[in-house]
């Protein structure tokens, strides 16, 4: 199995191709995964000695195609899995080169919800439509994505295998994340966080919209931080000093470790315009940390609204203040719904099913 996760160098970790190598290197699946030298990723597979080919240039080059060649001929490769769209263009490219018995493309999001200008989009979504021309099987990570790809990119379903994200079992935490010793925060704080790349499909704007209405009615408790790095940083942090939230709101960039992270929070926010079935949401429920998440299809799938999860409708400030106000006061609603989502992650979306599912879709792809 050849696995392609051609992302940015200093982006954050693709979570589902890092489990995936290491549930593969514990059933003994033979396996490289092709990244970019340096990134995030690699740095993380090597950490953990699994398998990597680091490739040495820029994720425009078309030596890339011919890189993911040598490398699959070299281990013989019998799949080749593209995790993100420049992969899954360069798997495209690499798979005219090179005859895989299964070829595949793993699909994380709504790419045109994700790039909605015209032009960029039409780029985006060309990797899908490429894919789905030369024959490729796709994974879906959400009900929500696996109706993308039969609505709008044309894929017969019988084409798509569904792989809900998955979660592996909490391991010893970190060394503590002193949030409160960086940024001054009282005690009392309610703390919020967001963990993710910071583009404007994620929801910032809507969520800062949200606290600036509720300090103005005189809420003083909450404060918010913000996990992640990405080319809206620089805009995200102007709105919050043009809102007056400057003493509210701390952005810690770029964190390794996210389970110290979210240890720190009373409640994870994600108030996205779109999602597939983000990692963040299950790796808060893992360690029972409660959610308010917009209500988008795909996770509405897999989630009850005070039961597993707290949903809001996309894009509504005035509906997230409105949730924001009541649980900042309501800690055993918070505490039972963050109970029983981490109960609903441990027993219904593990890594193995995952990787099972993965697995299953390889197989089917080598039958077409």
């Amino acid at each position: 199995m050849l696995l392609v996760s051609i992302a940015k160098r200093h982006g954050g970790v693709d979570v589902r191709v890092l489990q995936t190598a290491r549930e593969f290197a514990r059933r003994g699946v033979a396996f490289r995964v092709a990244v970019m030298a340096g990134s995030s990723l690699h740095e993380a597979l090597k950490a953990e000695n699994l398998p990597a080919e680091p490739i040495a240039r820029g994720r425009g080059d078309p030596r890339i195609a011919l890189d993911l060649i040598r490398i699959a001929r070299d281990m013989d490769a019998n799949v080749i899995d593209g995790h993100n769209m420049q992969s899954q263009y360069w798997a495209v490219v690499a798979s005219l080169g090179r005859r895989f018995p299964g070829r595949v493309a793993t699909v994380h999001s709504i790419y045109r919800e994700e790039h909605p200008r015209p032009g960029k989009r039409e780029l985006r979504e060309g990797a899908l439509w490429l894919s789905h021309w030369l024959g490729f099987r796709f994974i879906a990570v959400s009900t929500r994505v696996e109706r993308y790809l039969t609505g709008t990119i044309g894929v017969a379903p019988e084409r798509i295998t569904l792989s809900w994200n998955g979660m592996e079992p909490l391991g010893p935490l970190p060394p503590r994340y002193d949030l409160g010793a960086e940024t001054g925060w009282p005690k009392d704080t309610f703390v919020l966080g967001m963990i993710g790349r910071l583009e404007p499909v994620k929801g910032h704007r809507t969520l800062f919209d949200a606290m600036a209405r509720l300090v103005a009615a005189g809420e003083r408790r909450m404060r918010l931080v913000i996990v992640g790095t990405g080319r809206d940083g620089a805009a995200l942090e102007q709105i919050v000093r043009e809102r007056g939230l400057a003493e509210y709101v701390h952005f810690a960039g770029f964190r390794s470790d996210v389970t110290a992270v979210l240890e720190e929070l009373d409640l994870m926010c994600l108030p996205s315009i779109s999602e597939g079935l983000p990692f963040c949401v299950l790796e808060a429920c893992r360690q029972g940390v409660p959610v308010l998440a917009s209500e988008l299809d795909g996770m509405s799938d897999l989630f009850t609204d005070d039961g597993t999860i707290f949903f809001t409708p996309s894009g509504d400030a005035a509906r997230l203040a409105e949730r924001l106000a009541k649980l900042i006061d309501d800690r055993d609603t918070l505490h039972r719904v963050g109970t029983a989502a981490k109960g609903f992650v441990e027993t219904e979306l593990g890594i193995g099913t995952m990787i099972d599912t993965t697995l299953a879709a390889y197989a089917g792809a080598m039958r077409r």
